[in-house]
């Protein structure tokens, strides 16, 4: 039987020994090979999500990586990954991805090569927690108006019932942004996304004017958690802590 891609998210406002060492060493031990690693991409973080403008050296960093199992990724971070997610301050999420949905004048089906997989995954139902993962490439000369739609959609969601932490990850600034949203219940993350306001304008601009060259979506089940995202309180504390052996 097919199993949904497992999705983890590792990200630092300040990485240990500093953005530049991390991401260098982190992008090395990756070339080296990971067993059952599916996709990955090493982050500049929290580049959009508060400012007008985008940050182009923003001191946040983030890892985000799709395995084939849980078993697989909890044995890569007891080895080759231990030392990128060792230090204080970091947010840990566990995952299951459970619905792809790509644009469909999108010039990319993927994700820095990785091609999202839910296959398996049971549907989501109304009361269940959810991550939302908003991946996108802008073309070229629509930089301004994304970041002010965007700055408007982040508003409302941080004023949002359901909004339970975000942050925005780039691998490639300033063209290139991955939002990455958690939400309460499935059924409040719907009324963020469509319910008149900051993000459904900004969702209608884009596909109306086609601001994005590239698009993919993806809802994912949270699984397991450590630490908070923007907010004070845990977002799921009636799950348990993403397991980092050693960290």
């Amino acid at each position: 039987m097919s199993r949904p891609d497992f999705l983890t998210v590792d990200a630092f406002l300040r990485p240990p020994g500093g953005r530049i060492r991390w991401r260098r060493d982190l992008r090395r031990t990756i070339e080296t090979g990971i067993d059952g690693l599916r996709g990955v991409t090493v982050n500049y973080a929290n580049n959009g999500t508060h400012s007008l403008a985008p940050n182009l050296l923003p001191g946040g960093c983030a890892l985000v990586a799709a395995w084939e199992s849980a078993e697989v990724a909890e044995a890569a971070f007891a080895g080759p990954l231990r030392r990128a997610i060792d230090g204080p301050g970091r947010f840990s999420l566990d995952s299951e991805i459970v619905r792809v949905r790509i644009d469909s004048e999108s010039e990319r089906d993927h994700w820095h090569g990785w091609k999202p997989s839910a296959e398996g995954a049971e549907p989501l139902a109304d009361g269940e927690p959810m991550v939302a993962v908003v991946h996108g490439i802008l073309r070229h000369g629509r930089l301004v108006e994304f970041m002010r739609n965007n700055l408007h959609a982040a508003s409302r969601a941080a004023h949002h019932p359901g909004h339970r932490g975000s942050i925005d990850i780039s691998a490639q600034l300033p063209y290139e942004h991955t939002s990455i949203s958690l939400w309460k219940t499935y059924a409040l993350a719907r009324d963020f996304a469509y319910k008149k306001g900051g993000h459904a304008s900004a969702m209608s601009h884009a596909l109306k004017q086609k601001t994005h060259r590239v698009g993919v979506f993806l809802q994912a089940r949270p699984l397991a958690c450590t630490g908070t995202l923007g907010i004070d309180q845990p977002p799921y504390p009636q799950l348990p802590e993403a397991r980092r052996p050693g960290a």
